[in-house]
């Protein structure tokens, strides 16, 4: 894991953008957090110094997230950039990802999600909630590597939709009428298969490379 990193934060919701960098401070690794209240102040800063990753909140003035993006992606092409933003439309994120985003998460997300974001380098990373609002939204790892460790019965088929919709192992359990613990060792199953260590990237990885249908 990469350490003493530095990240810049655009947001033009002072409160918000606190609140954020509140939880940013604490993963480990991150050594110094800077916020701006919008774009254009952002993408002066990179130009005399460049940080290590950058949040963007899509709606902002002067310079919007989605201009930023551009300027930084044309200028920065190796920076890497993560979209934070209430709007989880699937145009914009489509559009988001197609400029250059390596990642994209709603304001809602979790200290986890944030974490996984940052240090997501060889995908784009999408936090749980974007995905179950953009569900019809496929996009292939930035490798192409990607493979199972073996394939999924179909038992295991079915319990990763469920998972990609949202569902807790409980209430999978109560829909398909099995136990909790075997629901929950089933995700285990697809977790090893998948060589992953949480929920989050699971999904990300689940749809981005059309293991669900």
């Amino acid at each position: 894991m990469q350490k003493n990193l530095t990240v810049y934060l655009a947001d033009d919701h002072h409160i918000v953008a606190k609140g954020i960098a509140s939880l940013i401070r604490t993963i480990n690794g991150v050594e110094e957090i800077r916020l701006f209240a919008n774009g254009k102040d952002l993408y002066d800063a990179c130009t005399q110094k460049l940080p290590d990753v950058v949040f963007l909140d899509i709606d902002m003035p002067v310079w919007d997230g989605r201009k930023t993006l551009v300027a930084l992606k044309q200028h920065f092409p190796q920076l890497h950039c993560i979209i934070l933003s209430m709007n989880n439309e699937k145009a914009i994120v489509d559009d988001c990802i197609e400029k250059g985003a390596g990642g994209y998460l709603n304001k809602d997300c979790t200290e986890l999600e944030l974490q996984e974001a940052i240090f997501s380098k060889d995908a784009v990373y999408f936090s749980k909630e974007v995905l179950i609002n953009v569900s019809g939204y496929h996009r292939k790892e930035k490798t192409s590597g990607f493979s199972l460790a073996e394939p999924f019965t179909e038992r295991e088929l079915e319990i990763l939709a469920l998972l990609c919709e949202g569902l807790s192992p409980k209430e999978i359990a109560e829909k398909i009428f099995l136990s909790p613990r075997t629901v929950e060792t089933h995700k285990k199953n697809i977790m090893h298969k998948m060589d992953v260590n949480s929920i989050g990237k699971l999904i990300s990885i689940a749809l981005k490379n059309n293991l669900i249908k």
